[in-house]
């Protein structure tokens, strides 16, 4: 498991829920913590699990609970070599066709391929938009 950006960690991240590549798969980072040592607001050292009070509200807000010294998490054998990434900009007019052809070629109507993987975020970058420009 791993986040979606290369310049955080991977507890940083997985305290708030953590969003990553392979959440379609296996679900959210904090999905993958079995136990967590966390030094508490007292001083005392915890070993927190799904037993613990606290454990359920670590997976999402764990930043607020203490601080993580260590956690043991599941991880995952590399099913698939050899992949690629590419970050691809639109212009919103093309957002309908876009999502057309992910919905034709990647989603595959429900059926999609488990070695195929699609991660989008929308973001509004100023420099490419029209709006407002006299």
């Amino acid at each position: 498991m791993t986040g979606c950006c290369e310049c955080v960690s991977y507890l940083g991240p997985a305290l708030g829920g953590g969003h990553g590549w392979f959440q379609g798969r296996y679900g959210l980072i904090a999905d993958q913590f079995l136990s967590m040592n966390v030094v508490l607001a007292n001083g005392d050292l915890k070993t927190i699990d799904s037993k613990s009070d606290l454990w359920w509200g670590m997976q999402g807000a764990g930043h607020n609970f203490g601080v993580v010294t260590s956690v043991t998490s599941k991880v995952y054998d590399v099913t698939h070599y050899d992949w690629a990434i590419e970050t691809i900009v639109f212009s919103g007019d093309k957002v309908e066709e876009v999502y057309d052809a992910v919905n034709k070629y990647i989603v595959q109507d429900g059926k999609q391929a488990d070695d195929i993987h699609d991660w989008t975020y929308w973001q509004n970058d100023a420099r490419y938009s029209t709006e407002g420009v006299r």
